[in-house]
């Protein structure tokens, strides 16, 4: 009982501030979701070396470092988010969840494409919450 009443913590990182409020919007609508925001790769790293999440959302294409990067340094260290449940998004992602040439987001729990959408992408956010 106690563990449903624990907070799911998500971070999202990406350098657009529309995707990030979008997020932010889709997120809001989890009672039980705490979201942080970071605005570049740098930002998103230096968070997830301090602070535990349930799930980490990257975009693929961030100043600083990229998404991709980001997820192979956080599973190669012992960081407090290494076995954390991880998504990439990208407009590069195709329907079936690839990014074609980067082989860097297979280490993704999911890859999705954008635009977001919306019931897909909160379905996601809960099934990655709840396997931790």
């Amino acid at each position: 009982m106690e563990a449903s009443a624990r907070p799911i913590r998500i971070l999202v990182a990406d350098d657009d501030e529309i995707n990030r409020a979008i997020v932010g919007h889709l997120i809001a609508t989890l009672p039980e979701a705490m979201l942080t925001e970071a605005a570049d790769g740098r930002a998103a790293l230096e968070l997830a070396q301090t602070q535990r999440f349930d799930v980490l959302i990257f975009d693929l294409n961030m100043p600083e470092i990229k998404g991709d990067r980001l997820i192979r340094h956080l599973r190669a260290s012992q960081s407090l988010n290494a076995a954390s449940a991880m998504v990439l998004f990208s407009a590069a992602a195709d329907a079936s969840g690839q990014i074609p040439g980067n082989t860097a987001s297979a280490l993704a729990d999911l890859v999705l494409p954008k635009p977001i959408r919306a019931e897909a992408f909160l379905t996601a956010i809960r099934g990655l919450a709840q396997r931790g």
